[in-house]
């Protein structure tokens, strides 16, 4: 059973109320899917997949009280008007490694079979983990047992794995990356990271040898990745990622065979010059769309102001840029800023022949409440209002289902405590 608020054309309001908040955006129409087992605090790191027929998957993670954590997941099979009973992914309790910009994803095969992945952590070291997956053929009643996908898991000297990307190719196969710390031995979170690889031929079961991609990339940002859906073969990937390469954490992008995972181009979509000797801890996200391309939307922040840095050359902020296969970034940069103060955590949703923009913001209207802000991009490059979503937002997911049609989850501050809230956003007919 689930306690909701069914919200016709608004915003989501704070912390469950029904009370219809002032925001309107008259191109959508939302509906609040929160399951009753999510309507109490202490949920966190949401993540979404929608496979076919209306089913939908959505993984959180739960804290004890000891610093343990542990990956959950859920199946809708009537697009989340209700959801399957809970089950917990890890065997072992308290062993998941998670946090916003690192935490477990999932996906559905063109079968309707169901992958989570997620860090689990090692015995020993602060940030030791490895990434493995479990999988469903049953719509997430059962697990088969845990696979590992990186192939140095029994090495103690390889210990830092973390930040996976998740997808599917049309043929069944599942494609992960991650970030990767195997080229700093003995390092509990090095300064500069790897992107490894893997190919699984039986979706998700078994992981084939890893294979490095990138290099130079900033250990601590989330990576996404997408695949070509245009029906050639072999496939391509697009990976995006930050790169660090003499402190600046500038957004790259990189095309992949999916036959061999070789690398057919690494690109530099913008040379912001953020130069930052800290973490960033925010990533990129990329689309991969029928033409050939996609779209990226990215964060960019301040640079260091003590006289060592590079004239910064794009104002901080979100930013949204076409890519093509062949070349890269084209087009102009888009800043994603109308509206909205601190933008940040950029998340996009393919819905075929549109594109869903998220971000994590501040309303110019209502600068104290952070919300999650979406809006749709339409095929001829027209960008619609933002629409508000939750209070005290902190992090998000997006997928989409059809043109249409689009799921939401983010966590908030409920209470001083996190708790991940649900909502189906579908596209008002005009």
């Amino acid at each position: 059973m689930h306690a909701r608020c069914a919200l016709v054309l608004i915003a989501l309001p704070l912390l469950g109320s029904c009370t219809p908040k002032p925001h309107v955006a008259d191109w959508a129409v939302v509906q609040e899917l929160t399951p009753a087992f999510l309507q109490k605090p202490g949920t966190t790191d949401p993540n979404l997949a929608v496979g076919e027929g209306g089913q939908v998957a959505l993984t959180w993670v739960v804290r004890d009280t000891t610093g343990g954590a542990d990956v959950w997941v859920a199946v809708s099979s009537d697009s989340g008007s209700a959801f399957g009973a809970p089950v917990r992914l890890n065997p072992k309790p308290g062993t998941v490694s998670s946090y916003i910009e690192s935490r477990p994803v999932v996906a559905f095969a063109p079968s309707g079979k169901l992958v989570v992945v997620w860090a689990a952590k090692r015995d020993s070291g602060l940030y030791a983990a490895d990434l493995v997956s479990r999988a469903s053929t049953d719509g997430g009643r059962t697990f088969a047992p845990e696979a590992y996908l990186n192939s140095d898991h029994g090495d103690p000297l390889s210990t830092y794995h973390g930040f996976v990307a998740l997808t599917f190719l049309a043929d069944g196969r599942a494609v992960a990356a991650w970030i990767d710390g195997r080229g700093s031995p003995g390092l509990d979170e090095p300064m500069a990271g790897e992107i490894y690889a893997s190919v699984s031929a039986d979706g998700g079961g078994q992981w084939a040898s890893d294979t490095r991609v990138a290099s130079d990339v900033c250990a601590c940002c989330r990576i996404t990745l997408a695949a070509e859906r245009s029906g050639h073969e072999p496939a391509l990937l697009a990976l995006a990622y930050r790169g660090m390469r003499g402190n600046l954490r500038d957004p790259r992008l990189a095309t992949l065979r999916t036959d061999s995972l070789g690398v057919l181009s690494d690109t530099l979509v913008s040379a912001d010059h953020w130069f930052l000797r800290g973490c960033p801890s925010v990533g990129p996200s990329i689309t991969y769309e029928r033409s050939g391309g996609g779209h990226y939307l990215w964060f960019t922040g301040e640079s260091a102001t003590d006289g060592t840095a590079p004239p910064k050359l794009t104002p901080p902020g979100v930013h949204l840029v076409a890519w093509r296969a062949e070349s890269g970034a084209t087009g102009p940069r888009r800043a994603m800023s109308d509206s909205l103060r601190d933008a940040t955590r950029p998340v996009l949703a393919d819905l075929g022949q549109a594109t869903l923009i998220g971000v994590i913001g501040h309303p110019r209207a209502d600068s104290a409440r952070a919300v999650l802000a979406v809006r749709m991009l339409d095929p001829n490059g027209e960008l619609g209002p933002w629409l508000f979503l939750g209070s005290g937002v902190r992090g998000a997911a997006l997928a989409g289902a059809h043109p249409n049609l689009a799921y939401a989850a983010w966590v908030e501050k409920d209470k001083d405590e996190p708790r991940v809230r649900v909502a189906r956003i579908g596209r008002r007919r005009r």
